[in-house]
């Protein structure tokens, strides 16, 4: 695995133990279809019904974040940042 992915993995996995630990107790039943912008760095949160929104919502309060999004089963790397250098979207189906 090349350092590109182990990065992604690394970023992944964070996202998905805030998202257990923090943001899914408050989920309501009618949240499944929303998205929900996790920066892995603060473990700061935004969710949302846009997409873009929700991500320009966490992006406005961390300039700098890396965002991890989660859609119910789909879940991708939308922005990964790092001060002053923006790295291509990534994509991964779980």
């Amino acid at each position: 695995m090349g350092d590109k992915e182990q990065r992604y993995e690394e970023v992944k996995r964070r996202a998905h133990e805030i998202y257990e630990a923090k943001i899914r107790p408050r989920l309501a039943p009618g949240d499944e279809d929303r998205y929900v912008k996790i920066d892995v760095l603060s473990g700061d949160y935004e969710i949302g019904d846009n997409s873009a929104t929700t991500g320009r919502k966490l992006r406005e309060r961390r300039p700098d974040a890396v965002i991890h999004t989660m859609q119910r089963h789909r879940s991708y790397v939308a922005y990964l940042r790092t001060p002053g250098r923006r790295i291509r979207e990534e994509k991964a189906n779980l």
